[in-house]
């Protein structure tokens, strides 16, 4: 499990990792790391490398930035729709409004409440975040470990894994993006259910709706479309006989 703190103030940075740290020790909450930075940019990036769900504790205001917190809540929600996020400010006021960024926000702690009652709220926090982890923990998981990158996700959620840049792939599940360094090549023998059905692209059968023959494309559960090439389109076409 996955703690990211967004926090400018390098004392008040400190000090939350610290509650934090004390929190889970105390209570045997296990987790992966605890990052901590002002910079927003490396939450994102560290994302796709957190195998459940993180938990984000967030300060509305970042150099200076009034709404900076709720504007980063938006981005972590283009790659991470299920995790906690927790607001940890002195702009509370912001409270009514955080509804507009759409970004489901767990709760808003005050950092000038008294010690023993944040010290209480991030502890609720951290407990539910060990409930959702606790009864999210997928039996049958998409898992790859390479020099580069280990990527542990719910073989379920996965909907199709695409070349990116040269030695760069991303895949695509239900609810997020996860880009890591591998080549298609390795991942289609990682499960059977794995279907190799263009240069770019490997897709994940159970994912798949229907076979659109003329386009010669794919059509996910979801609606998205993948692309077969015509070299593999007899090939695609023979296994699907047995998937639809």
């Amino acid at each position: 499990m996955s703690i990211f703190i967004l926090e400018d103030d390098l004392i008040q940075a400190q000090h939350m990792k610290r509650m934090v740290k004390d929190i889970c020790e105390k209570h045997r909450l296990p987790y992966d790391f605890i990052e901590v930075t002002a910079n927003s940019t490396k939450i994102i990036e560290k994302i796709p490398l957190t195998s459940y769900i993180p938990i984000y504790f967030l300060d509305i205001e970042i150099k200076n930035e009034e709404r900076k917190g709720l504007q980063v809540a938006q981005e972590i929600r283009k790659y991470d729709t299920q995790g906690i996020i927790v607001f940890v400010t002195t702009h509370s006021e912001f409270a009514p409004i955080s509804y507009q960024y759409m970004v489901s926000a767990l709760t808003f702690i005050d950092k000038g409440l008294p010690y023993e009652e944040r010290y209480r709220m991030f502890e609720q926090c951290l407990f539910h975040y060990q409930e959702r982890n606790m009864g999210d923990v997928p039996t049958d998981n998409f898992i790859v470990k390479n020099s580069s990158a280990t990527v542990r996700i719910p073989f379920a959620t996965v909907e199709y894994i695409m070349t990116d840049e040269p030695h760069r792939l991303i895949l695509v599940t239900t609810n997020r993006l996860v880009n890591f360094y591998g080549t298609l090549k390795e991942i289609e023998s990682i499960d059977k259910r794995l279907l190799r059905c263009h240069q770019s692209y490997i897709v994940n059968t159970l994912q798949i709706s229907s076979y659109d023959a003329k386009q010669k494309m794919i059509v996910l559960n979801s609606g998205k479309r993948i692309p077969v090439s015509r070299r593999l389109v007899s090939k695609v076409r023979q296994q699907l006989k047995g998937e639809l």
